[in-house]
């Protein structure tokens, strides 16, 4: 039997996504999700997580809060500076859910098509590297480049790619 702390969230998700009698949507569902996520960033294994992670935490259970909402719940931006008890992380995770601070595939995808020069789906690689590191949550140059490289399907002769790929693997638990 495969233990659901030998698996990451993402994976647990499909595997119970896999079972019908398990709806995603049943808050018993996303009690584990939480509760496994939080397990997952105890590092330290005493039953507090630094709130550093706050953010990937509520990431890892199918949400995309922005950093402005994460600070606003409770997260932090600087390791150390707070901890949270499993208990805080519930509310946490509802304030996220029901903000609307937050985007899912087909807002991206709207974004996206005002970059698509040839309206079919692409748009130029530079111009993503641009999106990534001057809007929104900025990246640093080394994290977009390395996103990219990981995430995007490679450039064609005249620099274009295709987009929708690239958000499907960023949005993957949406779809």
């Amino acid at each position: 039997m495969l233990l659901t702390s030998q698996i990451s969230c993402p994976l647990l998700i499909l595997v119970l996504s896999l079972d019908k009698s398990v709806s995603l949507y049943k808050p018993e569902f996303r009690i584990l999700a939480i509760e496994f996520a939080f397990d997952v960033y105890d590092f330290k294994g005493d039953g507090k997580v630094d709130a550093f992670y706050a953010g990937d935490l509520i990431r890892a259970c199918n949400l995309n809060p922005t950093m402005k909402t994460i600070a606003e719940v409770g997260g932090q931006t600087e390791k150390g500076k707070k901890v949270l008890a499993k208990a805080e992380v519930f509310p946490m995770y509802k304030a996220c859910k029901d903000s609307k601070d937050q985007g899912g595939f087909h807002d991206f995808v709207e974004i996206m098509k005002l970059y698509d020069k040839n309206n079919d789906d692409t748009m130029l690689g530079h111009e993503l590297f641009k999106l990534l590191t001057n809007l929104g949550e900025k990246l640093t140059k080394e994290e977009a480049k390395s996103l990219m490289k990981e995430l995007c399907d490679p450039e064609d002769d005249e620099g274009f790619m295709p987009f929708k790929p690239f958000l499907e693997r960023m949005c993957a638990a949406e779809k």
